[in-house]
C-alpha cells in the first residue's frame, strides 16, 4: 500500500474512532470524564472551526468575550464533566468570575430573581451570544412570560405601555433589588421617572396617603386593568376600599350628593394630590360652580353671604349628603309658612345668635325692630311663621341685609318692595299692606 493510501485510512479509521467513541459517551456527545476533555481539547488548535463547534462561527450581533477571543476554557472545564457542556452546576458562581460587581449587588439585595437563586444564569442569557443585547435568548418580554404567566400578570384590556412593549427591565430589575418586586426604584419615585408631569404636583400643601405610604401600585395595577387608568378596582368602589367611613355615612343619608352616591369622588377631589384642603381640585365654590354654573350670578351680587364671600359652600351644605332639604348640614325650613320649634332653625343659629328670633323685646339681638319690638321673632313665632327664605336671599341679594327682589309663593313670584331708611326701613312685600319701622322713632303701622 502506498504511503497515500495509508495516510487516508489511518485518517479514516481516526473519524470512525471518533463517531464511535461519541455515540458511546450517552449524552449526545458530551464527555464522561475530565480526561476525556482534556485529551480531546488538546488535540485542536481552536474550539472553533469548520471541523468542530462550527455553529458558533455566525455572525451574531453580541457577542460573549471569551467567545470572541477563544477563550472557552474560561467556562468550559475539565474538572466540571460529567457535568453538562463542562460548566459548573453553581453558574453564578462562575459568571461572578468575571460579573464581580453583579454578585456584589447581589450579595447587598435582599430580594434576588429565581434563575440566580438556581444558579441559572444561562436559562436567561446565551452564555456564547445573541442578536440582542445582554445575550438574551429571547426578546425582553417574551423571555419573562416564558416563566411569568401573560395571562395571569396582563388580564386587563388595558396594557400598561411598558408590558406592551415588553420593557419589563424599565420597572423590575432582572437580577436583584432591595425593593420587593425587585423594583428599579421605591414608591411614587418610580412612577414619575417616566411621568413627569406627576412631578410637580408631589410637592404640593395635600399628597394622596396611598402616593406617600404605598405609591401609585395603592390604586393603580402596574401591568393592565380595565379601564385606561388601569385601575385595580371599579372607580366606585376603590375609594370606598380605604374610606369605609365615609362610605357608611353617605349610605346613612336620606339625600345624597350625585357624585357621592354614583362613587365619582374625583368629580370634586384629586386622586393624587392639591394645593387645597381635602385634596379639592380648586377652591371649594369653584369646585361647585363646576356644575352649578348657574349659581356664579351671585358673585355679581352688591352683598353676599358670608359663606358666598368666602367660597366655602359647605359651611352650609355637606358635599356628600345629608338627611336634610339641599344637602344642609342641619335643619332648616325650606317653605313658606312654617311654624316655629326649637331646632328647626338650627343652621342659621351656626352663626346667628337665637335670641334675634326668640326674645320678644330687644335693643341689641337684631337691627330688625320697631322700636324695641323684635319683628324677627314677629315674623318667625306665628302659626304661620315666615322662614328665613320668606324675605331673605340665603345666597346674595343686591338689597342690604340680603333682601329679596321678591319672593316664591306657589307656583308665583311675588315683588317685595322695599326700601331703607336712616333707621329702619318700610316694606310693601304683597303679602300685607305697606309697614314701616324705625329702630328710633317707633312706626305705628295701624293708623
Amino acid at each position: 500500500m502506498s504511503r497515500t493510501g495509508v495516510s487516508f485510512f489511518l485518517t479514516a479509521t481516526l473519524i470512525a474512532l471518533c463517531v464511535v467513541s461519541a455515540r458511546g459517551q450517552g449524552r449526545q456527545g458530551l464527555f464522561q470524564t475530565a480526561e476525556e476533555f482534556t485529551a480531546h481539547a488538546r488535540g485542536q488548535e481552536g474550539c472553533v472551526s469548520v471541523e468542530c463547534h462550527a455553529g458558533f462561527l455566525g455572525d451574531r450581533a453580541f457577542s460573549h468575550e471569551p467567545v470572541m477571543t477563544g477563550s472557552c476554557e474560561g467556562c468550559h472545564e475539565a474538572q466540571a464533566y460529567p457535568d453538562s457542556f463542562g460548566i459548573s452546576s453553581d453558574q453564578r458562581a462562575l459568571c461572578a468570575g468575571c460579573h464581580k460587581a453583579l454578585e456584589g449587588k447581589l450579595q447587598d439585595s435582599q430580594f434576588i430573581h429565581g434563575p440566580i437563586l438556581n444558579s441559572d444564569c444561562s436559562s436567561c442569557h446565551d452564555p456564547h451570544g445573541s442578536d440582542r443585547p445582554f445575550f438574551l435568548r429571547q426578546d425582553y418580554g417574551s423571555l419573562c412570560t416564558s416563566c411569568h404567566a401573560a395571562a395571569r400578570l396582563f388580564p386587563g384590556e388595558f396594557v400598561h405601555q411598558p408590558v406592551n412593549d415588553g420593557n419589563c427591565g424599565l420597572c423590575h430589575d432582572p437580577h436583584a433589588s432591595n425593593i420587593k418586586a425587585r423594583l428599579t426604584d421605591a414608591g411614587a419615585n418610580l412612577c414619575i421617572s417616566c411621568h413627569e408631569d406627576m412631578v410637580s404636583g408631589m410637592v404640593m400643601e395635600y399628597v394622596h396617603a396611598p402616593l406617600i405610604e404605598t405609591g401609585c401600585t395603592g390604586c393603580h395595577d402596574p401591568h393592565s386593568g380595565r379601564d385606561r387608568n388601569r385601575l385595580k378596582m371599579p372607580r366606585e368602589a376603590l375609594c370606598f376600599s380605604c374610606h369605609e367611613l365615609k362610605e357608611q355615612e353617605i349610605g346613612q343619608y336620606s339625600k345624597k350628593h350625585v357624585p357621592a352616591e354614583k362613587g365619582e369622588c374625583t368629580a370634586c377631589h384629586s386622586p393624587h394630590f392639591s394645593e387645597f384642603r381635602a385634596l379639592l381640585k380648586g377652591k371649594t365654590d369653584e369646585v361647585c360652580y363646576g356644575c352649578h354654573e348657574e349659581s356664579r350670578e351671585w358673585e355679581k351680587r352688591r352683598f353676599q353671604h358670608g359663606p358666598v364671600v368666602q367660597g366655602d359652600c359647605t359651611v352650609c351644605h355637606n358635599p356628600h349628603g345629608s338627611d336634610n332639604t339641599f344637602i344642609l348640614r342641619l335643619a332648616f325650613p325650606h317653605k313658606f309658612y312654617t311654624s316655629y320649634e326649637k331646632g328647626k332653625y338650627s343652621l342659621c343659629l351656626l352663626c346667628h345668635k337665637e335670641a334675634m328670633i326668640i326674645e320678644e323685646k330687644t335693643e341689641t339681638a337684631t337691627n330688625f325692630r320697631n322700636g324695641d319690638i323684635n319683628l324677627h321673632r314677629l315674623h318667625v313665632h306665628q302659626e304661620k311663621g315666615r322662614s328665613c327664605r320668606a324675605c331673605h336671599d340665603v345666597h346674595a341679594s343686591d338689597h342690604e341685609g340680603r333682601i329679596r327682589d321678591e319672593f316664591p309663593f306657589g307656583t308665583a313670584n311675588i315683588p317685595m318692595i322695599f326700601s331703607k331708611t336712616e333707621n329702619g326701613g318700610r316694606c310693601i312685600p304683597g303679602c300685607h299692606r305697606e309697614r314701616g319701622y324705625d329702630r328710633v322713632n317707633k312706626v305705628d303701622n295701624n293708623r
